[in-house]
Protein backbone atom coordinates (compact mmCIF):
# COMPACT_ATOMS: atom_id res chain seq x y z
CA UNK A 1 0.00 0.00 0.00
CA UNK A 2 0.89 3.45 -0.85
CA UNK A 3 1.96 5.32 2.07
CA UNK A 4 0.96 8.82 2.83
CA UNK A 5 1.16 12.32 4.30
CA UNK A 6 0.18 11.62 8.36
CA UNK A 7 -1.23 15.64 8.42
CA UNK A 8 -4.83 15.10 8.29
CA UNK A 9 -4.80 11.80 10.65
CA UNK A 10 -5.43 13.86 13.76
CA UNK A 11 -8.00 16.15 11.95
CA UNK A 12 -9.72 12.54 11.02
CA UNK A 13 -9.31 11.78 14.65
CA UNK A 14 -11.13 15.40 15.79
CA UNK A 15 -13.72 14.64 13.54
CA UNK A 16 -14.62 10.91 14.56
CA UNK A 17 -14.82 11.86 18.27
CA UNK A 18 -16.53 15.07 18.07
CA UNK A 19 -19.18 12.45 15.91
CA UNK A 20 -19.17 10.15 19.24
CA UNK A 21 -19.81 13.04 21.37
CA UNK A 22 -22.17 13.83 19.07
CA UNK A 23 -23.80 11.27 19.49
CA UNK A 24 -23.34 10.35 22.64
CA UNK A 25 -25.37 14.51 23.24
CA UNK A 26 -27.90 12.40 21.29
CA UNK A 27 -28.49 9.22 23.57
CA UNK A 28 -28.51 11.26 26.51
CA UNK A 29 -31.27 13.03 24.75
CA UNK A 30 -33.29 9.78 23.88
CA UNK A 31 -34.99 9.39 27.02
CA UNK A 32 -37.37 13.00 26.10
CA UNK A 33 -38.24 11.25 22.40
CA UNK A 34 -42.07 10.97 21.59
CA UNK A 35 -43.63 7.52 19.93
CA UNK A 36 -46.64 8.33 18.11
CA UNK A 37 -47.03 4.58 16.29
CA UNK A 38 -48.28 5.32 12.48
CA UNK A 39 -46.57 5.97 9.29
CA UNK A 40 -47.41 7.96 6.20
CA UNK A 41 -46.64 8.24 2.44
CA UNK A 42 -45.57 11.20 0.01
CA UNK A 43 -49.16 12.35 0.26
CA UNK A 44 -49.85 12.21 4.11
CA UNK A 45 -51.73 9.24 4.01
CA UNK A 46 -51.68 6.84 6.83
CA UNK A 47 -50.12 3.00 5.73
CA UNK A 48 -49.10 1.83 8.67
CA UNK A 49 -50.30 2.23 12.53
CA UNK A 50 -48.36 -0.05 15.01
CA UNK A 51 -50.57 -2.05 17.12
CA UNK A 52 -51.33 -0.58 21.01
CA UNK A 53 -49.37 2.53 19.65
CA UNK A 54 -51.03 6.52 20.95
CA UNK A 55 -52.02 6.58 17.43
CA UNK A 56 -54.26 3.76 17.32
CA UNK A 57 -55.49 4.59 20.71
CA UNK A 58 -56.60 7.85 19.15
CA UNK A 59 -58.75 6.22 16.36
CA UNK A 60 -56.56 6.68 13.37
CA UNK A 61 -56.78 3.91 10.77
CA UNK A 62 -54.91 3.10 7.32
CA UNK A 63 -55.95 5.23 4.85
CA UNK A 64 -56.39 8.50 6.57
CA UNK A 65 -54.94 11.24 5.41
CA UNK A 66 -53.48 14.12 7.51
CA UNK A 67 -54.24 17.60 6.91
CA UNK A 68 -53.16 19.06 10.15
CA UNK A 69 -51.32 18.37 13.22
CA UNK A 70 -51.38 20.15 16.34
CA UNK A 71 -53.08 23.37 14.43
CA UNK A 72 -50.42 23.28 11.93
CA UNK A 73 -50.97 21.84 8.05
CA UNK A 74 -48.79 19.10 6.86
CA UNK A 75 -47.44 21.19 4.10
CA UNK A 76 -46.75 24.14 6.23
CA UNK A 77 -43.17 23.86 6.55
CA UNK A 78 -42.14 27.16 7.86
CA UNK A 79 -44.47 26.91 10.63
CA UNK A 80 -43.12 22.69 11.49
CA UNK A 81 -40.14 23.82 11.21
CA UNK A 82 -40.85 26.61 13.84
CA UNK A 83 -42.80 24.41 16.22
CA UNK A 84 -41.13 22.87 19.05
CA UNK A 85 -41.34 18.62 19.15
CA UNK A 86 -43.88 17.24 21.01
CA UNK A 87 -43.12 16.11 24.62
CA UNK A 88 -44.20 12.94 26.38
CA UNK A 89 -47.59 12.87 27.39
CA UNK A 90 -48.58 16.12 25.06
CA UNK A 91 -52.07 15.72 22.60
CA UNK A 92 -52.26 17.10 19.92
CA UNK A 93 -55.09 17.45 17.61
CA UNK A 94 -54.84 15.63 14.28
CA UNK A 95 -56.80 16.84 11.57
CA UNK A 96 -58.04 13.83 8.88
CA UNK A 97 -59.76 12.80 5.76
CA UNK A 98 -61.64 9.60 5.79
CA UNK A 99 -63.02 8.90 2.46
CA UNK A 100 -64.25 12.63 2.03
CA UNK A 101 -65.47 13.44 5.82
CA UNK A 102 -62.86 15.45 7.87
CA UNK A 103 -62.53 14.22 11.60
CA UNK A 104 -60.69 15.48 14.32
CA UNK A 105 -58.83 13.24 16.98
CA UNK A 106 -56.68 13.75 19.84
CA UNK A 107 -52.69 11.70 19.93
CA UNK A 108 -51.31 11.59 23.01
CA UNK A 109 -47.47 10.82 22.21
CA UNK A 110 -45.93 8.40 24.54
CA UNK A 111 -42.30 7.59 25.56
CA UNK A 112 -39.92 5.59 22.64
CA UNK A 113 -40.94 2.07 22.93
CA UNK A 114 -38.51 -0.43 24.04
CA UNK A 115 -37.78 -1.54 20.83
CA UNK A 116 -36.97 1.45 19.13
CA UNK A 117 -35.16 2.39 22.31
CA UNK A 118 -32.57 -0.79 21.82
CA UNK A 119 -32.17 0.09 18.05
CA UNK A 120 -31.28 3.65 18.92
CA UNK A 121 -28.65 2.24 21.71
CA UNK A 122 -27.59 -0.71 18.92
CA UNK A 123 -27.21 2.08 15.89
CA UNK A 124 -25.24 4.16 18.25
CA UNK A 125 -22.71 1.56 18.79
CA UNK A 126 -22.58 0.50 15.27
CA UNK A 127 -21.58 4.04 14.15
CA UNK A 128 -18.77 4.09 17.20
CA UNK A 129 -17.56 0.61 15.38
CA UNK A 130 -17.51 2.47 11.94
CA UNK A 131 -15.67 5.46 13.82
CA UNK A 132 -13.21 3.22 16.09
CA UNK A 133 -12.14 1.15 13.35
CA UNK A 134 -11.44 3.60 11.05
CA UNK A 135 -9.47 5.43 12.73
CA UNK A 136 -7.66 2.48 14.17
CA UNK A 137 -6.60 0.95 11.07
CA UNK A 138 -5.27 4.37 9.48
CA UNK A 139 -2.96 5.17 12.75
CA UNK A 140 -1.94 1.65 11.75
CA UNK A 141 -1.32 1.58 7.89
CA UNK A 142 -0.76 4.81 7.77
CA UNK A 143 -1.28 4.24 3.77
CA UNK A 144 -3.39 6.28 0.93
CA UNK A 145 -5.76 3.20 1.36
CA UNK A 146 -6.47 3.23 4.64
CA UNK A 147 -6.35 7.19 4.94
CA UNK A 148 -9.65 6.40 2.33
CA UNK A 149 -11.24 3.65 4.42
CA UNK A 150 -10.96 6.08 7.95
CA UNK A 151 -12.75 8.65 5.59
CA UNK A 152 -15.38 6.83 4.53
CA UNK A 153 -16.09 4.96 8.01
CA UNK A 154 -16.14 8.31 9.94
CA UNK A 155 -18.26 9.44 7.55
CA UNK A 156 -20.78 6.30 7.71
CA UNK A 157 -20.56 6.25 11.15
CA UNK A 158 -22.02 9.29 11.69
CA UNK A 159 -25.07 8.18 9.85
CA UNK A 160 -25.94 5.88 13.26
CA UNK A 161 -25.10 8.81 15.73
CA UNK A 162 -28.25 10.61 16.54
CA UNK A 163 -27.64 13.57 17.68
CA UNK A 164 -29.44 15.76 20.50
CA UNK A 165 -32.74 17.98 19.99
CA UNK A 166 -31.85 21.69 18.50
CA UNK A 167 -34.72 23.80 19.52
CA UNK A 168 -33.58 26.54 17.44
CA UNK A 169 -34.98 27.13 14.16
CA UNK A 170 -32.03 28.50 12.25
CA UNK A 171 -29.56 26.13 13.94
CA UNK A 172 -31.49 23.07 13.11
CA UNK A 173 -31.47 23.77 9.66
CA UNK A 174 -27.56 24.63 9.57
CA UNK A 175 -27.24 21.20 11.14
CA UNK A 176 -29.78 19.45 9.03
CA UNK A 177 -27.69 20.64 6.25
CA UNK A 178 -24.16 19.79 7.21
CA UNK A 179 -25.73 16.59 8.38
CA UNK A 180 -26.98 16.10 5.11
CA UNK A 181 -23.44 16.80 3.21
CA UNK A 182 -21.65 14.06 5.45
CA UNK A 183 -24.80 11.44 4.75
CA UNK A 184 -24.10 12.54 0.64
CA UNK A 185 -20.79 12.53 0.81
CA UNK A 186 -20.35 8.81 2.86
CA UNK A 187 -22.02 6.64 0.19
CA UNK A 188 -19.46 8.57 -2.55
CA UNK A 189 -16.19 7.92 -0.17
CA UNK A 190 -17.71 4.14 -0.17
CA UNK A 191 -17.44 4.45 -4.17
CA UNK A 192 -14.43 5.72 -3.71
CA UNK A 193 -12.58 3.27 -1.33
CA UNK A 194 -13.80 0.48 -3.60
CA UNK A 195 -12.10 1.87 -6.67
CA UNK A 196 -8.99 2.83 -4.92
CA UNK A 197 -9.00 -0.81 -3.13
CA UNK A 198 -6.24 -3.10 -5.32
CA UNK A 199 -6.38 -3.64 -7.61
CA UNK A 200 -7.22 0.34 -8.25
CA UNK A 201 -9.44 1.21 -10.93
CA UNK A 202 -8.17 3.02 -13.55
CA UNK A 203 -11.03 5.08 -13.61
CA UNK A 204 -9.74 7.21 -10.57
CA UNK A 205 -7.36 8.43 -12.43
CA UNK A 206 -9.07 10.04 -15.34
CA UNK A 207 -10.82 13.33 -15.86
CA UNK A 208 -14.08 11.30 -15.45
CA UNK A 209 -13.82 10.61 -11.59
CA UNK A 210 -15.22 13.92 -10.50
CA UNK A 211 -18.30 12.85 -12.04
CA UNK A 212 -18.61 10.69 -8.78
CA UNK A 213 -19.42 14.17 -6.68
CA UNK A 214 -21.65 15.66 -8.93
CA UNK A 215 -24.78 13.81 -8.16
CA UNK A 216 -23.68 14.47 -4.45
CA UNK A 217 -23.34 18.33 -4.89
CA UNK A 218 -26.74 18.67 -6.87
CA UNK A 219 -28.43 17.14 -4.12
CA UNK A 220 -26.65 19.04 -1.64
CA UNK A 221 -27.31 22.28 -3.30
CA UNK A 222 -31.42 21.39 -3.68
CA UNK A 223 -31.54 20.71 0.00
CA UNK A 224 -29.84 23.96 0.65
CA UNK A 225 -32.16 25.88 -1.34
CA UNK A 226 -35.28 24.39 0.04
CA UNK A 227 -34.12 24.93 3.75
CA UNK A 228 -33.41 28.60 2.41
CA UNK A 229 -37.11 29.08 0.72
CA UNK A 230 -38.67 26.92 2.92
CA UNK A 231 -41.12 25.63 0.31
CA UNK A 232 -44.30 24.42 1.01
CA UNK A 233 -44.64 20.46 0.90
CA UNK A 234 -46.50 18.73 -1.40
CA UNK A 235 -46.98 15.05 -2.16
CA UNK A 236 -45.19 15.69 -5.35
CA UNK A 237 -42.14 17.16 -4.12
CA UNK A 238 -41.55 14.46 -1.28
CA UNK A 239 -42.34 11.93 -3.91
CA UNK A 240 -39.32 13.69 -6.07
CA UNK A 241 -37.02 13.70 -2.89
CA UNK A 242 -37.49 9.78 -1.44
CA UNK A 243 -36.83 9.06 -5.40
CA UNK A 244 -33.80 11.08 -5.62
CA UNK A 245 -32.16 10.00 -2.65
CA UNK A 246 -33.25 6.40 -3.27
CA UNK A 247 -31.73 6.61 -6.30
CA UNK A 248 -28.56 7.82 -4.92
CA UNK A 249 -28.25 5.41 -2.61
CA UNK A 250 -29.40 2.67 -4.57
CA UNK A 251 -26.44 3.95 -7.28
CA UNK A 252 -24.09 4.28 -5.33
CA UNK A 253 -24.23 0.56 -3.17
CA UNK A 254 -24.63 -0.44 -6.32
CA UNK A 255 -20.97 1.15 -7.97
CA UNK A 256 -19.49 -0.43 -4.57
CA UNK A 257 -21.03 -3.71 -5.13
CA UNK A 258 -19.85 -3.92 -8.96
CA UNK A 259 -16.62 -2.95 -8.44
CA UNK A 260 -15.77 -5.33 -5.87
CA UNK A 261 -17.20 -8.56 -7.68
CA UNK A 262 -14.89 -7.38 -10.93
CA UNK A 263 -12.12 -6.97 -9.17
CA UNK A 264 -12.79 -10.60 -6.96
CA UNK A 265 -13.49 -12.32 -10.35
CA UNK A 266 -10.70 -11.24 -12.02
CA UNK A 267 -7.89 -11.92 -8.70
CA UNK A 268 -6.83 -15.23 -8.93
CA UNK A 269 -7.85 -17.60 -5.58
CA UNK A 270 -3.75 -16.93 -4.00
CA UNK A 271 -4.56 -12.79 -4.70
CA UNK A 272 -8.53 -13.09 -3.26
CA UNK A 273 -6.53 -14.24 0.03
CA UNK A 274 -3.53 -12.50 0.07
CA UNK A 275 -5.57 -9.07 -1.31
CA UNK A 276 -8.00 -9.47 1.22
CA UNK A 277 -10.74 -9.26 -1.50
CA UNK A 278 -12.82 -12.48 0.57
CA UNK A 279 -13.09 -10.49 3.54
CA UNK A 280 -14.19 -7.74 1.57
CA UNK A 281 -16.60 -9.72 -0.19
CA UNK A 282 -17.94 -11.38 3.03
CA UNK A 283 -18.15 -7.44 4.65
CA UNK A 284 -20.17 -6.52 1.27
CA UNK A 285 -22.69 -9.61 1.06
CA UNK A 286 -23.49 -9.37 4.52
CA UNK A 287 -23.09 -5.86 5.39
CA UNK A 288 -24.48 -4.01 2.16
CA UNK A 289 -26.39 -6.64 0.30
CA UNK A 290 -29.15 -6.95 2.78
CA UNK A 291 -29.54 -3.38 3.42
CA UNK A 292 -29.75 -2.45 -0.38
CA UNK A 293 -32.87 -5.57 -0.84
CA UNK A 294 -34.76 -3.53 1.88
CA UNK A 295 -33.97 0.34 0.81
CA UNK A 296 -34.34 -0.68 -2.96
CA UNK A 297 -38.07 -2.47 -1.88
CA UNK A 298 -38.71 0.67 0.79
CA UNK A 299 -38.33 2.76 -1.83
CA UNK A 300 -39.86 1.51 -5.05
CA UNK A 301 -42.89 0.10 -2.75
CA UNK A 302 -43.93 2.65 -0.30
CA UNK A 303 -45.56 0.25 2.91
CA UNK A 304 -44.00 -2.55 1.86
CA UNK A 305 -42.11 -3.97 4.62
CA UNK A 306 -39.88 -7.11 4.70
CA UNK A 307 -39.28 -9.46 7.35
CA UNK A 308 -36.95 -7.88 10.19
CA UNK A 309 -36.97 -4.25 8.43
CA UNK A 310 -36.85 -2.60 12.08
CA UNK A 311 -33.35 -5.02 12.64
CA UNK A 312 -31.84 -5.03 8.73
CA UNK A 313 -29.78 -2.62 9.75
CA UNK A 314 -27.42 -4.93 12.34
CA UNK A 315 -25.71 -6.36 8.91
CA UNK A 316 -23.83 -3.04 8.81
CA UNK A 317 -21.75 -4.33 11.92
CA UNK A 318 -20.30 -6.29 9.41
CA UNK A 319 -18.68 -4.07 7.27
CA UNK A 320 -15.87 -2.26 9.30
CA UNK A 321 -14.93 -5.50 11.06
CA UNK A 322 -14.65 -7.39 7.50
CA UNK A 323 -12.68 -3.97 5.64
CA UNK A 324 -10.20 -3.72 8.56
CA UNK A 325 -9.53 -7.19 8.45
CA UNK A 326 -9.00 -7.24 4.81
CA UNK A 327 -6.62 -4.02 4.98
CA UNK A 328 -4.89 -6.22 7.74
CA UNK A 329 -4.35 -9.02 5.05
CA UNK A 330 -3.31 -6.63 2.50
CA UNK A 331 -0.81 -4.58 4.71
CA UNK A 332 0.96 -8.10 5.23
CA UNK A 333 1.35 -8.85 1.86
CA UNK A 334 2.81 -5.59 1.36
Amino acid sequence: MKTQSTKYNNLLIIVGVLFIIWGILGLMDAKNYTYAGYNTDDNWTVIKIEEGSPAEAAGLQKGDVLKSTGGIAVTDTKALNKRQRAKIGETREYLIDRSGEEITLQVTYAEMVDKDSTNNIIGFLIGVLFIVLGIFANHKHKSTLSNAFAVFAICFGFLFTNGPYISSDILSRVVGILSTAVFLFSFTALAIYMLRYPPESAFLNSKNSKLLYIPMLILLAIIVVLEILQLDRSGTLNMVMRLLFGAFIIGYFLIAIITLLKKYLKASATDRSSNGLNMMLLGTIIGIVPILVYFTVGTLSQGTELPGNDYAFYTFAAIPICFTIALNQLSKKT
